[in-house]
Formats: C-alpha cells, structure tokens, sequence
C-alpha cells in the first residue's frame, strides 16, 4: 500500500509541477519539454532543481502522511512527532553528525575499494558511470551564486529530503521491518540497507547505511523522528553551505576529506565521539522517560 500511494503520489505531484512549470518559468510547453531534453544549460539547471524539489514531496514529503492515516487514529504520535527530545540531545546529534565525518569517510573509502568480479564487469563499469554522473549533478545543484540560490539548494537537499525521507524509511518501514522480523535491530539494519539502497548509488552504500542505522537508533531511543531528522539535515545542508563557502577549492578539500578517512588516528578517533555521543543521547532519553 505504502509503494501505491507513493508512486501515485508522485505522479500526481510530477503532473501538477508540469503543469505549473509554465506560468511559473513563463515558457510553453514545448519550451519545456526541450529545457528537460537538455538545450539551455544555465536555466535547465533551475527547472531540474524545481522538478527534484517536486520529486521529493510527491515521493517522500506527502505519502507517509496519506499512508498512515489508513492504519493509525494518531498519525503524529505514529511518526513520532508527538515526543519532544531534549535541547542539549539535539546539540549532541548535530555535534554526533559532525564527529561522524572522519568514520564516514572510512567507509566511503572501503566501499571504493569493494570490485565486483570479472563477470560483472559490464555491471561495474555501469556503477561507475553513474556515480560520476550523480557527481556531476550533485555539483551543479549545490552551486549557488548568491543567498536566495543557497537557500533554494538548503530547501532542496537538506529540508525536504531530511523530512521525507525520515518519514518514510525511520517512520513507517522501520516500524514495519521490526514488526516483521520481530527483531528491533534487524528491522533497523534492513531499513537503512533500503534506505541506502533508494539512492542507487553503489559506491556509497556502506556510508549512507550507516546513517541509516545511525538515524534509527536515535528514533528507537528517543521515540521522537525529530532527532533523525535533525541528523538527516545537518548531514545534507553542512556540505551545501560548505560547498557554497569553498566551492573554488572543493576539489582539494575532497581529496583532504578523503585522505583523513585512511588515517588511523582520525577514524578511531571519530568512533570514539559516535559511541560517546551515542551513550549520551541515549542516557538523556532514558532519564527523560523516566
């Protein structure tokens, strides 16, 4: 039922964007359709960041809503926006996710080293092609030439996606796979491997299925989808406004990035601040509900 109401979710909502893309870029249709073909670079940008903007609400934004109004007298409470977490516990979360970047790293690193064998070549050369071209579109989503244009790509990659995407993988499937398994931690992994899996990117997988448990474990502790989404967010709009500020030396600061997740110190270093901030959370939410 949940895949139903997404998929006609996001038809719905593609289909109203079209048709609202012509009086808001005041263009025909025709005009449109070529700006989506790929004719007309600098202003195609705008209307593919419009219509990512329109994917992420029909797909992720709007069905948890529509889904669990079926199955729960108390939609709020079943999602997790009734229980409020503590002040310093969502300091503590930004502060998790920051702390978190060296191990991260370590994991994109690892997950760069992972080959297919020889057989799947043709399946690994796909992968690596589309890595580079999700790369290259990540890029010019997050360039921004002034603060209005910043906040577009905020409301882009670290609102929206943040709100979703929480809703669905941590507020509804999670609670499903730990139903279904009757296994609190399993539910848990399995909803971070389909979160990860959703963004079909290979080379990432092991990083962002670790943020995946990482964002179900802060729900599981807290009961409030509040902190996943405070940790989704920060996640995704540090490398917008990072990007924003440095963009000119992003290549290089990449490479720094990418170097501190081989270094040994720096890792340990950063699981020892994600178990300790881990404690912490979970310490506060444990006092908090008793």
């Amino acid at each position: 039922m949940l895949v139903f109401i997404m998929v006609t979710s996001f038809f719905i909502m593609f289909l109203l964007g079209y048709l609202l893309a012509v009086p808001i870029f005041g263009m025909s249709f025709a005009e449109l359709s070529q700006l989506l073909s790929g004719q007309g670079a600098a202003q195609q940008t705008q209307i593919i960041k419009y219509f990512q903007i329109i994917q992420t609400v029909g797909l992720f934004v709007v069905p948890p809503f529509v889904a669990v109004s079926f199955f729960s007298d108390n939609p709020s409470k079943y999602l997790g926006f009734s229980s409020h977490p503590r002040g310093w516990t969502i300091v503590t979360v930004v502060l998790l996710i920051w702390m978190a970047v060296p191990f991260i790293n370590f994991l994109t690193w690892v997950n760069q080293e992972i080959h297919l064998p020889e057989t799947f070549g043709p399946l690994e050369d796909w992968l690596m092609s589309r890595e580079e071209s999700a790369r290259e579109l990540t890029s010019r989503f997050l360039k921004a030439d002034n603060i209005p244009m910043l906040l577009v790509n905020v409301l882009m990659v670290g609102v929206l996606p943040a709100v979703g995407e929480e809703l669905v993988f941590r507020g509804l499937i999670q609670k499903l796979m730990i139903r279904w398994t009757r296994n609190v931690h399993l539910g848990i992994v399995i909803a971070a491997f389909l979160f990860s899996a959703m963004h079909v990117q290979f080379y990432g997988l092991l990083p962002r299925m670790f943020l995946g448990m990482l964002f179900g474990y802060l729900l599981l502790w807290s009961g409030s989808i509040w902190l996943p989404i405070v940790g989704h967010f920060v996640n995704n709009t540090s490398a917008v406004v990072y990007y924003y500020l440095w963009h000119d030396e992003v290549a290089f600061s990449s490479q720094h990035f990418e170097a501190m997740g081989r270094q040994l110190p720096a890792v340990a270093f950063s699981v020892v601040m994600i178990l300790l901030s881990c404690w912490i959370v979970y310490m506060n939410e444990k006092r908090l509900k008793g």
